[in-house]
């Protein structure tokens, strides 16, 4: 009987510990403080064509999913801001999937992930490399005036290798 109540328990628990976000916060070099929501994809929440072995084209909610070489996600970008003097910016993630699991911000002397900074409280500019290995793919946003836009979002080989050697947008003066 107790194993009863303690299966039923757990059937109550799981569902709330595997669906949870992932949260991660950090401080740019600039300044700017970021926070990423991850959640774990799930299948039923998406419209999806496509996206199983041996079809060529997989689209989710009508688009091409960055950050996924095959099959299904495990993972979406629910949510990433950008806070800075006491304003904050919600960067368009629609589309990024296997975005940042659990890396950390940086390896030092080898790479950082994300980068940017802002010039005052109402324009700055982001960069991020999110994903990994063959599914790697980055954004880019500004805000303008207080608006954020993306700017970016591809898997292009050059573009990526781009970002990796420049993670923070020139500075002009």
């Amino acid at each position: 009987m107790k194993f009863l109540h303690i299966a039923t328990l757990l059937g109550y628990l799981l569902p709330s510990v595997v669906l949870a976000n992932a949260t991660i916060s950090f401080i740019l070099p600039s300044g700017v403080e970021v926070t990423i929501v991850e959640s774990v994809f799930q299948k039923e929440k998406f419209d999806i064509k496509g996206c199983s072995i041996g079809s060529s084209v997989c689209r989710i909610n009508g688009h091409i999913p960055f950050g996924v070489t095959f099959g299904f996600p495990n993972t979406y970008l629910k949510n990433i801001t950008a806070s800075y003097q006491g304003h904050s910016y919600t960067l368009d993630v629609a589309d990024m999937y296997n975005a940042w699991g659990n890396r950390s911000l940086e390896h030092p002397g080898v790479i950082r992930y994300f980068g940017g900074r802002c010039y005052d409280k109402s324009n700055c500019q982001f960069r991020g490399i999110f994903s990994d290995a063959a599914g790697s793919f980055v954004a880019e946003w500004l805000i303008v005036d207080g608006l954020a836009i993306r700017t970016v979002l591809t898997s292009s080989n050059d573009v990526v290798n781009l970002f990796k050697k420049n993670i923070d947008p020139p500075e002009f003066d």
